[in-house]
């Protein structure tokens, strides 16, 4: 039985160019087209396989009127396969006698789509060479035929060589009608499941972009083929590459699209993570790890090496950045194609690719059209804005990007606005990109256009609650600045084309081009280090993100932070990873005892590798709402206590020398404490349990903790509570029970704890428990009370004897590990039904037998028994 699928690899039939919206984009009217013999199997098989299909949901297209037609494919047929997306050949008996089918086979043959043929009770070979039935069928097409018949009878021979060379199905092979059709329907459904890249929905002049790299892609060559689309920013190489995979990635056993390859490979650790995201990708393997680039070159060569994949990587601006991706074809496996989206032409000649695709501005009837969409959403301009929109379109020369951001400024605007916008085009007339986008910008009320000076000069690529959270007034604005086009959400994840990031900082920079220390916001190590070495500092300054990894020896000095009295955000950190202080990175920043810094509108103190033992004594921080001092080299935290109610977040993480906590009741409001690695730390403050509205609190590798307080039941909105590592924990509060919204709990690693206190009061939240690598000896009875728990992870727990019969009480537990619990001898008798439960593992676990109340855990599908060969009732677990 042949279980793979081939894609039929020839290039598609032109598509007609009358629209100038792209085909590919358009929804598929069907999924599936089926084309058989209709007096062969009709009422039989196909009848069948089509309501199989409905069933699942597949829209389908199926001829009921074959017998009515003639001999001419006729145009609802040619518009039906046109509109399908995939299709099923049932080859029969009599396939071939029918020029109706054949016609249909030969236009089916000629798409690029998924092409299924079905052998219906006639052998493979006979339809690929023309024999048996078929051999007949055509000597029969062949009578008094003249020029034109016998030319389109070779089609034909040419279509049916072609599909039946394909992998499909061979009825002869299945005992059953029913199992094959569940296998079609398999391979289609995985096929219409294929994830496909998003692309915006208002794109104008794609079908000529296609075309084009179709003809350059040459799908239907089994080389390795590399191509380049290069061109402008903001020209839409991007938006076309991903059109690109959208069309073909179906063909390839393996596709993945890598976005933003320039940006995110600047460091070894980004490089590292592409080298993962495209393994994990292509192999479908969930977290593959990958030490280092040699290694992960090494796996990409083994691994794709014998696989016909897709890789686009979009936005490469160095041959470098190829060399650890894609270095040799030969590292891919035949019929292969690598695509590359560059702004430098320079670096696919260096390449030596196999073709470049040059992308070039839009004409004037595209670019009205795509200007049009966004600013009156149609397709023409409106009467009274005809001129203007003309003229609007000439500013924008083409580029998709302007064309966009200037229609989108300018939508819902009166006349009289778009007048005063095209004036003011008209007075300051500039070329440049920049410009076009600073017409939206000043578009933006002063709040709107603060939020975006912030993200572009700090926030790109950050999560947009982090955001929202240290930017006042973002949460309105994030939304106005999505709907003006100047920045993306996705997966929650703030984005921006690198021109509006651009033009943001142009704008910080302009009044004062050469004099950074009167510029609004500092991002680059050299400009800090410019302000810093001079004292050149002024009250202008709202923010400073210092990535001392690309930094060279830098001091802080009192006297260069002091004229910084609006310093609101202020970051120091190594992009490259922080280099703890005992080695050589942390003389790269130079701090004195005593150094001071302004405090007072503070809102976000980022501080990796902080070297001092506290803040300064002059610290203020009313307004701080995060504070990072993770590295740091802190023994506590601040010389004076005050009320800092807007606090949220405190991070001190990895400060080995942290040996006081501060007083948590100064800081009502935190949402977040990090305290993981702290090895100095003993105990945790009992102000603790002032914390409302605690969520998560980390305590993991605090070593010398030996207990928590008992104030802790006061966290009533606690909901990840991690102390995994923690291997002198001795006990926990009784009161534990308290904690009401707690939602994960993490006690792995921690040795010295043997007993789980009693549980008197529903834990509702609780859905997740850690146990594993501790000392526990019993599970008790009140574990009931953990009624929504879904895991628990008893793994290693070398001295645990029993566990309690009321864990079939836990009617929402899905996993339960116990493997490796030598002590424990007896599994528990299941006195009701646990549906839940699909995965147990009692792998080298000292359990000698299971209790016939074992056939309660019945939608087990994962039960590893390793070492437990001679189990009694093992037969009935793995049923």
């Amino acid at each position: 039985m042949a279980s793979n699928t081939q894609i039929i690899p020839y290039s598609p039939a032109p598509p007609p160019s009358s629209s100038s919206s792209s085909r590919s984009t358009q929804q598929f009217t069907y999924e599936v087209f089926l084309s058989f013999r209709g007096e062969d199997t009709r009422y039989a098989f196909t009848d069948h396989l089509y309501e199989a299909l409905i069933s699942h949901g597949i829209h389908t297209f199926r001829d009921d009127n074959e017998l009515k037609r003639g001999g001419v494919i006729e145009s609802e047929i040619q518009k039906a396969i046109e509109e399908s997306k995939n299709f099923v050949i049932i080859f029969s008996a009599n396939y071939g006698n029918s020029r109706w089918c054949l016609d249909e086979l030969v236009e089916i043959s000629q798409l690029q789509r998924l092409i299924l043929p079905i052998f219906y009770h006639v052998d493979p070979s006979d339809v690929r060479k023309q024999t048996g039935s078929y051999e007949q069928a055509f000597v029969d097409h062949e009578k008094e035929a003249d020029e034109k018949k016998r030319e389109k009878i070779q089609k034909w021979r040419s279509a049916l060589t072609k599909v039946g060379n394909l992998a499909g199905y061979d009825l002869q092979k299945y005992r059953h009608e029913t199992r094959l059709i569940k296998d079609i329907i398999n391979v289609i459904l995985k096929k219409l499941n294929s994830k496909l890249v998003d692309v915006e929905e208002n794109m104008v002049g794609m079908d000529s972009h296609l075309e084009e790299l179709r003809s350059l892609i040459k799908i239907e060559s089994n080389d390795v083929r590399m191509i380049g689309i290069y061109g402008l920013g903001g020209i839409g190489k991007t938006t076309i590459s991903k059109l690109v995979y959208n069309d073909i990635a179906h063909l390839f056993e393996s596709s993945i699209f890598i976005e933003d390859v320039r940006e995110r490979s600047q460091y070894y650790e980004g490089r590292l993570k592409l080298q993962k995201e495209l393994l994990n990708g292509i192999i479908k393997e969930k977290n593959m790890e990958i030490n280092s680039i040699k290694e992960g070159i090494s796996v990409i060569k083994q691994r794709l090496c014998s696989k016909k994949v897709l890789l686009i990587l979009d936005d490469v601006s160095k041959s470098e950045q190829l060399e650890f991706l894609a270095r040799k074809l030969g590292w891919f496996g035949t019929g292969s194609r690598i695509i590359i989206t560059t702004r430098d032409q320079r670096l696919l000649r260096e390449y030596e690719v196999h073709a470049s695709y040059e992308v070039k501005a839009l004409d004037y009837n595209k670019s009205i059209q795509l200007f049009c969409q966004y600013a009156f959403k149609q397709n023409i301009p409106e009467e009274d804005y005809v001129g203007l929109s003309n003229d609007m379109v000439k500013y924008a020369n083409g580029l998709p990007l302007a064309l966009k951001v200037l229609g989108s400024s300018l939508h819902d605007r009166s006349v009289l606005q778009w007048k005063s916008a095209l004036q003011k085009l008209k007075t300051r007339p500039n070329i440049e990109v920049q410009n076009v986008l600073k017409i939206s910008f000043e578009g933006l009320d002063e709040i709107e256009q603060q939020v975006l000076l912030d993200i572009t000069c700090f926030f790109r690529g950050c999560n947009k609650n982090d955001v929202t959270r240290l930017i006042e007034h973002a949460e309105i604005s994030i939304p106005v600045l999505c709907e003006k086009n100047l920045i993306t959400l996705y997966c929650n994840y703030i984005e921006m084309h690198d021109l509006i990031q651009e033009m943001g900082r142009e704008i910080v920079r302009h009044k004062h081009p050469k004099e950074p220390g009167k510029w609004s916001r500092l991002w680059n190590h050299e400009d800090i280090s410019l302000v810093l070495r001079t004292n050149t500092g002024t009250e202008a300054i709202e923010g400073i993100f210092l990535d001392m990894s690309r930094a060279r020896v830098m001091e802080f000095t009192t006297e260069a932070f002091s004229k910084m009295k609006g310093l609101r955000l202020f970051k120091v950190y190594w992009s490259c990873g922080f280099i703890n202080h005992m080695g050589g990175g942390c003389t790269k920043l130079l701090v004195l005892e005593g150094f001071e810094f302004p405090s007072y509108d503070l809102i976000y103190l980022h501080w990796e590798g902080y070297p001092l033992e506290s803040l300064p004594s002059n610290f203020d921080g009313e307004n701080l709402v995060e504070l990072n001092l993770k590295h740091s080299g802190i023994k506590y935290l601040w010389k004076r206590e005050k009320l800092r109610e807007k606090l949220q977040v405190l991070n001190l993480s990895t400060s080995q020398q942290l040996t006081y906590m501060p007083c948590f009741s100064n800081m009502p409001n935190l949402e977040k404490v990090n305290i993981e690695s702290c090895g100095s730390l003993k105990k945790v403050d009992p102000s603790i349990g002032f914390l409302n509205n605690l969520t998560s609190l980390d305590l993991s590798l605090c070593q010398k903790i030996e207990q928590l307080p008992r104030t802790i039941q006061g966290l009533v909105a606690l909901q990840n509570l991690n102390l995994q590592g923690c291997k002198n924990l001795r006990s926990l509060p009784s009161n534990l029970c308290k904690l009401k919204s707690l939602e994960y709990l993490n006690l792995s690693g921690c040795s010295k704890l043997k007993i789980f206190p009693e549980i008197n009061e529903n834990m509702e939240c609780l859905k997740m428990i850690d146990f594993s690598l501790t000392s526990i000896e019993e599970i008790p009875e009140s574990i009931k009370y953990l009624r929504n728990l879904i895991s628990l992870d008893l793994n290693s727990c070398t001295k645990l004897r029993s566990l309690s019969k009321n864990i079939s009480r836990l009617k929402y537990l899905k996993e339960l590990d116990l493997s490796d619990c030598f002590s424990l001898e007896y599994f528990p008798d299941i006195m009701e039904c646990m549906e839940c439960l699909n995965w147990l593992d009692l792998s080298r676990a000292g359990i000698k037998g299971l209790p016939s109340s074992i056939k309660f855990l019945n939608n087990l599908y994962c039960t590893k028994l390793v070492g437990f060969e001679n189990l009694r009732f093992r037969a009935v677990f793995i049923s």
